[in-house]
């Protein structure tokens, strides 16, 4: 079972990325692969590695460009260039400045190998919540009037790609209501209260998560994918702990824990991710709300509610709160003590 995932494992999925490397490092790696001091003259590795070599000034303006560090590289061609020299994968990683999804801008810099653990997972998980991955240009976006569930989100997003987020504040609306955006901030802290808020990340970001866990959200449809489910726990703890801040409720009145969901098939993979952790839940139900089918299902029972609280947790100061009184509640009940003590 992978723990990480390297750069030239993501290759195949990222041919038309393009990295910036140290220029030192850029250098040896060219003079390395074309066996030659000037490698922009040689002819011969510029048509290895698909580069035209202009006759009039007798050099492959492309490579030379690379070389002065005014050009960035498509890994397409640091693949060839690779295979070519006495340089690995490992080195790349090394010496990687940043990457983009094409020549454009939206650069970030991740650290490789990238890490399938809790953080990954948490971010994961709040894309199939209250996050997306935009249909069209493949934006990440995740959207919360929760301040910390907002700051987690974010400070998972610059520990593994390096990025820090465009902050939209949405006006105030009703549920029918289109998404208005009231102003752009420069930090979470200057955010207004109870006010909804937007964070959005370049289309590379979905590009290498695509490349990792594979298309698990496009606009609306979203998914549990293979991937996702063959990861370790430590990352499925991260996936389920998120998406329960996003889509999941804690009543202690009603002594009810509830994942809702408008698919029910995230919500069924979602119960057997939960029983890896020896939680149990109820059958998925649904209801019907403004002539369309909500999904749910429910946690009872002292023993699911202990297991929950201290195996996954959440982030949500008001629902960790609501969650403890309810254990609290259950705990001395003569009733759930007997019939389910520890």
């Amino acid at each position: 079972m992978k723990n990480h995932i390297g750069l030239g494992e993501l290759s195949d999925f990222l041919q038309s990325t393009h990295i910036k490397l140290k220029l030192t490092f850029l250098n040896k790696l060219l003079k390395s692969s074309a066996k030659s001091c000037s490698p922009h003259r040689n002819e011969k590795f510029a048509e290895k590695i698909g580069c035209p070599l202009n006759k009039n000034k007798k050099t492959a303006t492309t490579i030379y460009g690379w070389m002065r560090g005014y050009r960035t590289i498509p890994l397409s061609k640091i693949t060839k260039i690779l295979s070519f020299s006495s340089y690995s994968w490992k080195d790349i990683e090394k010496n990687l400045i940043s990457i983009k999804s094409g020549i454009r801008k939206g650069e970030i810099c991740p650290k490789f190998p990238i890490k399938i653990d809790y953080k990954l997972g948490v971010i994961i998980g709040h894309i199939l919540g209250d996050g997306s991955i935009e249909k069209r240009f493949h934006s990440v976006f995740y959207s919360n009037s929760d301040v910390d569930l907002l700051k987690e989100f974010s400070k998972y997003m610059i520990d593994i790609f390096g990025i820090r987020p465009r902050i939209w504040v949405q006006e105030k609306r009703s549920f029918n209501e289109k998404t208005k955006w009231m102003k752009r901030v420069n930090n979470l802290d200057r955010i207004p209260k109870k006010h909804n808020v937007g964070l959005f990340y370049p289309k590379i970001c979905s590009d290498i998560l695509y490349a990792i866990s594979g298309k698990f959200a496009e606009g609306k449809n979203k998914k549990i994918t293979k991937e996702i489910r063959e990861f370790n726990k430590d990352f499925k703890k991260g996936v389920i702990r998120s998406f329960f801040d996003d889509e999941g409720s804690v009543n202690s009145n009603s002594h009810i824990i509830r994942f809702h969901q408008d698919r029910i098939d995230i919500l069924e993979d979602i119960k057997n991710i939960l029983k890896e952790f020896n939680i149990n839940s109820n059958i998925v139900r649904f209801y019907n709300k403004r002539n369309k089918l909500r999904y749910y299902f429910n946690i009872t029972g002292f023993r699911e509610y202990y297991n929950l609280y201290y195996k996954i947790g959440c982030t949500s100061i008001k629902k960790k709160r609501e969650f403890e009184l309810l254990i609290n509640k259950v705990k001395n009940s003569k009733y759930f003590k007997k019939k389910y003590a520890l």
